[in-house]
């Protein structure tokens, strides 16, 4: 998806993926080694360095659960102020920029201001989380839906949750990790079973990825404790199920790659 663009500044958004740099798509890497100035968001590795050019201006403009570097009015105005010198900017946002990015909010800004810009795509915590787990989200005959919740507001909305009731697939909840016992507990009034298998992932992509697996009922009762500072991810559904027989909780991957929550050094 992309405006026209002009001689003007120009807006590069940019989704890092969940964290590795080795899962930045080519054509991200591509437009940060042009940025003039690049804008970027919590929860990316720091050999995300490598890549910034050193000419470029470089800010960090992190949210992460009541800890905001920058309001969105001021990443906003930045983004504005910048395009308008005429720089090319890359707003370089966590995951998919789609997927609970306040991307919309930030492109609305642009186009009120006549800004031209890009989205690049990126991968999804949502199914890197799914890779680590070795889970499929959906299975046929078994689950062939997936919904992906908002944690921080969903338990606020009741609205939010038309259409839950006997959910025959599988369901996907980030930045929920403080309120287990809470969505199990309104999973579970919504018409979900209280055998169904939950499991929380912390830290997707990364070697010091971890994982908690229990049932909606035992997790109503005594929650889900986190065993790191990273990102948590709850899974929810039937294709969790053979985690439960599992005992290893520690997740094998290729590179370790810490998650940030301030600025990279």
């Amino acid at each position: 998806m992309s405006s026209n663009k002009t001689e003007q500044g120009f807006v590069s958004f940019v989704s890092g993926g969940p964290g590795p740099i080795d899962l930045l798509t080519l054509r991200g890497k591509s437009r940060i080694e042009s940025a003039d100035v690049i804008l970027y968001d919590a929860l990316l590795d720091p050999s995300f360095l490598e890549i910034f050019p050193e000419c470029a201006q470089i800010l960090y403009v992190g949210k992460r659960a009541k800890e905001h570097y920058r309001t969105q009015d001021e990443i906003n105005s930045l983004l504005v102020h910048y395009a308008h010198q005429g720089k090319r900017v890359v707003r370089l946002k966590g995951g998919d920029a789609s997927i609970f990015g306040r991307l919309s909010e930030e492109i609305q800004t642009l186009e009120t201001n006549g800004i031209p810009y890009e989205v690049i795509p990126g991968v999804s915590s949502v199914t890197t989380g799914a890779s680590d787990l070795g889970i499929s989200l959906t299975v046929r005959g078994l689950s062939r839906q997936i919904i992906i919740l908002d944690g921080h507001t969903i338990l606020e909305e009741e609205r939010s949750w038309m259409g839950m009731e006997n959910f025959p697939g599988t369901i996907v909840i980030l930045m929920g990790s403080q309120k287990t016992k809470e969505l199990a507990e309104r999973l579970i009034r919504k018409g979900v079973s209280p055998s169904t298998p939950i499991v929380l992932l912390e830290n997707a992509g990364s070697t010091r990825a971890v994982y908690t697996v229990s049932t909606l009922d035992k997790t109503q009762e005594e929650g889900l404790e986190k065993k790191t500072k990273g990102p948590g991810i709850l899974y929810v559904g039937e294709v969790v199920r053979p985690l439960l027989l599992g005992e290893n909780q520690k997740i094998e991957s290729f590179s370790f790659l810490p998650f940030l929550s301030e600025p990279l050094q």
